[in-house]
């Protein structure tokens, strides 16, 4: 039983008339009588009545009819999953992604992602960028939307954005006199980080460019996520560093000042495994990158 018999059969008892089935079907009409007895010898029931002027289904051929149209569709679909599996257009892409990223650019690119790739699925787990680093080479994602570098060779790392810190501090500080801010501004003030296992590149990059305006800081604490960050500082336990696309932390008696002059930034990067790269995934980074494009 192949699928050009079952659409020859269905054609038929859909017309009733074996001319305009055999023409539907671009066949002749012996040759649709040939498909229609060889299905019935297959089956070894009679599915349709024939006579020189009518053509009606047996009781068998209208059970026939129902369960033909079920397996063409099933067939079609088959076809059309497999060609869009291997397009990238269905299918399943586990993310890794850092806080910040969550916020900042996964909103737009689940977004983007869910308009292009409507019948693909996307889940999303909140990784650290050493995380997503074990997760890719263990196969339990397969994007990871991190802060560069990544440490594994092995791993492909593309930079998506570079994004500026504002300045979050106590609504009590005399500092909020100041539209804007410099890193001198902030020499005597307890600095509120991300502890360095987290983020070891900002945490090194803070305190790199406070040596390099001539101090250090008087005191570190450390706290994460990004809220507890902003919290601290709202309790006027010192200042904190948070990417300015980082809005919606806003509390009461927490301030954001913009910082001028040498400052640090944050990162964002798409890892993934080396070539090749399945076609979901690059239309992953394609979209990725758009996102971080529209951050400008």
């Amino acid at each position: 039983m192949d699928k050009r018999a079952l659409e020859c059969f269905v054609a038929l008892a859909e017309e009733l008339h074996f001319r305009r089935a055999s023409q539907r079907c671009h066949i002749s009409q012996p040759g649709l009588s040939q498909q229609i007895r060889r299905l019935e010898d297959q089956l070894q029931v009679q599915l349709v009545h024939r006579s020189k002027r009518h053509v009606s289904l047996t009781r068998a051929g209208v059970v026939f009819l129902a369960e033909a149209r079920k397996v063409l569709f099933t067939m079609v679909r088959a076809v059309d999953l497999t060609r869009e599996t291997d397009r990238g257009v269905v299918g399943h892409l586990r993310v890794g992604a850092t806080a910040s990223a969550l916020f900042i650019l996964l909103p737009d690119i689940a977004a983007r992602f869910r308009a292009a790739l409507p019948h693909a699925e996307l889940t999303v787990a909140h990784l650290t960028t050493a995380e997503q680093e074990a997760a890719l080479k263990e196969g339990d994602i397969q994007v990871g939307i991190c802060h560069p570098p990544v440490s594994d060779p092995a791993l492909a790392c593309i930079t998506l954005a570079e994004l500026p810190f504002d300045v979050v501090l106590s609504s009590d500080n005399p500092l909020t006199r100041k539209r804007i801010l410099t890193l001198k501004d902030l020499a005597d003030e307890t600095f509120i980080l991300f502890p360095r296992d987290v983020g070891p590149r900002l945490y090194d990059q803070i305190i790199s460019l406070c040596h390099q305006q001539g101090f250090s800081p008087r005191q570190i604490l450390e706290a994460s996520p990004a809220q507890s960050i902003v919290a601290m500082a709202a309790c006027n336990l010192g200042v904190g560093f948070i990417a300015s696309k980082v809005q919606h932390y806003d509390r009461p008696l927490a301030v954001f000042r913009k910082l001028s002059g040498p400052g640090p930034f944050l990162t964002l990067g798409a890892a993934s495994l080396g070539e090749p790269q399945p076609p979901m995934v690059r239309q992953f980074l394609d979209l990725a990158t758009a996102a971080a494009a529209a951050l400008e």
